[in-house]
């Protein structure tokens, strides 16, 4: 397991880097998923940070981001 540690709460690029690390190209379905999910919950912040996650994850991974 790639031990990952945030230095800040919001820094969503380090956590994209540690799905990528952990889940490689799983890591921008599972942002994807949450992303749904919190939208769905009414949770636009963390809506917002997962968004960023997987853009993240797919600048990372080299692939063009999905279309919503």
């Amino acid at each position: 397991m790639v031990q990952c540690s945030m230095t800040t709460e919001n820094d969503a690029h380090n956590f994209a880097a540690c799905l990528v690390a952990e889940l490689g190209e799983r890591a921008i379905r599972i942002s994807r998923v949450r992303l749904v999910e919190l939208t769905a919950a009414c949770d636009p912040r963390a809506a917002a940070f997962w968004r960023d996650v997987m853009r993240a994850s797919e600048r990372l991974l080299g692939q063009s981001p999905a279309t919503p």
